[in-house]
Formats: C-alpha cells, sequence, structure tokens
C-alpha cells in the first residue's frame, strides 16, 4: 500500500505504539486520525504530532461508527484502520479476583478490537484492518502474573482468524501484529524486570509500515527484540 495521501484512523493512537504509528503514518503523507477515550490526551498528541482528534471510548460501538462518520465525512474514505486501545493488568495469586478489573481489560483488549474491526468492515471499501496483539497470543509461558492479560490476547487472535476466513472474498486485508515486549504506558501499573531490554515503540512501527507498503502484507506479522 502507497500510504501518501491514505486515511488512516488509529483507536488508542494518543501514547505508546498508537503514537508511534500515527507519527510514522503521517511521515509517509497519510491523513490520520487518533482516537482515545481521554480528551485532553488525544488533543494534546493531537496538536503535537499533526494529527485530528476524536474522543472515543473503544466499548462504545455507536461511538465507534461516529468515529468512522467523522473520518469519511472529513477525509472522504479510510484506507486504513488500527485498534491499537490495550490495558496490561496483573492479579495477585492469592487474592480474590477482582472481576471488575478484569472485566474491563477483556472488555478494551478483546472486545474493544472486535467492535472497531466490525465498524471498519462495515465503512471501508479496500485496504486494511490491522489489530495489535502480543507475543503472548503465541506462547503465554512468559506470563507470570498477567494470565488473563495472554487471555485477552489468545481471544483476540482466535477472533481475528475467523473473521479473516468470513472475509476472504473482500477488499479489506485483516492483519495482525504481534511484537514483544515494547516501551510503553501499558505498563505504567507494573514495570517489568526486563523492561529496559524492551524495543522501542518506533521500533516496531518501522516494521508496521513497511510491513504495510508490500504488495502482499503478511497477515500474521511477528516482531522480535533484536536482541532475542
Amino acid at each position: 500500500m502507497n500510504l501518501t495521501n491514505k486515511t488512516a484512523v488509529i483507536v488508542g493512537g494518543s501514547q505508546g505504539i498508537g503514537r508511534a504509528l500515527a507519527e510514522g503514518l503521517l511521515h509517509e503523507g497519510a491523513n490520520v486520525v487518533v482516537a482515545s477515550r481521554t480528551q485532553e490526551t488525544v488533543e494534546k498528541t493531537a496538536q503535537e504530532i499533526g494529527a485530528t482528534p476524536f474522543v472515543v471510548d473503544v466499548r462504545d460501538e455507536q461511538g465507534l461508527r461516529d468515529l468512522a462518520s467523522f473520518t469519511i465525512d472529513k477525509f472522504g474514505a479510510i484506507d486504513l484502520w488500527v485498534n491499537s486501545a490495550g490495558l496490561f493488568k496483573k492479579f495477585p495469586k492469592g487474592d480474590l479476583l477482582d472481576m471488575d478489573r478484569a472485566h474491563e481489560m477483556f472488555d478494551v483488549n478483546f472486545f474493544g478490537a472486535v467492535l472497531g474491526s466490525r465498524t471498519a468492515l462495515l465503512n471501508m471499501e479496500d485496504g486494511a484492518v490491522v489489530n495489535i496483539l502480543s507475543s503472548a497470543a503465541l506462547d503465554a509461558r512468559r506470563s507470570v502474573g498477567a494470565k488473563l492479560y495472554a487471555a485477552s490476547k489468545w481471544a483476540l487472535r482466535g477472533y481475528v482468524d475467523a473473521l479473516r476466513s468470513e472475509n476472504e472474498d473482500s477488499s479489506v486485508q485483516i492483519l495482525s501484529v504481534y511484537p514483544g515486549g515494547t516501551k510503553s504506558h501499558l505498563h505504567d501499573e507494573a514495570l517489568p524486570a526486563e523492561f529496559p531490554n524492551f524495543m522501542e515503540p518506533e521500533y516496531v512501527v518501522g516494521k508496521i509500515i513497511a510491513n504495510l507498503q508490500l504488495e502482499q502484507p503478511e497477515q500474521d506479522l511477528i516482531i522480535k527484540r533484536p536482541n532475542i
């Protein structure tokens, strides 16, 4: 895909990989709408990088449809939709499971991407839908203390695989990205010991953009740390 003058929507685009991807796409000449549920954060990000902001909660399907309508009204079409919103929460072994926290994480990581993908496919004629997953959706054995996070990404992996099969005749490609440990606000609640060795978001984004620019992008892009 030639990204020049293409229009991208990045849900979860105000921080981390989402923000870095927005910057990378803008550098390639794309129009970018960054969406997030916190108005102050998304507007600050948009102003800093030159994107268009939109306030939406990823768990609100009508809000996502409003985001799609806004983008089409402003730019004429949506060529790239990225589901990048995510939460990372750990749960102590011996405590009762905090179901409110557990449901919030699944609602954002899994259902947020489900609703985003549904919305994108209803509003795109061609292009690509990209779901940012995690290497934990390929091998959860290293997800000590983060089993539910890994489970939310495994669930999304299954959904995307099935969605891809359902839409194999569509002109819209359905892509998945599986990055290893990446430095972002996702880990603010509990920094892993190996965090200093995690990848920079810009490194991950370079791989994503290079893949998007291929004539036949990899459907499942696995991004490993260079030192592993």
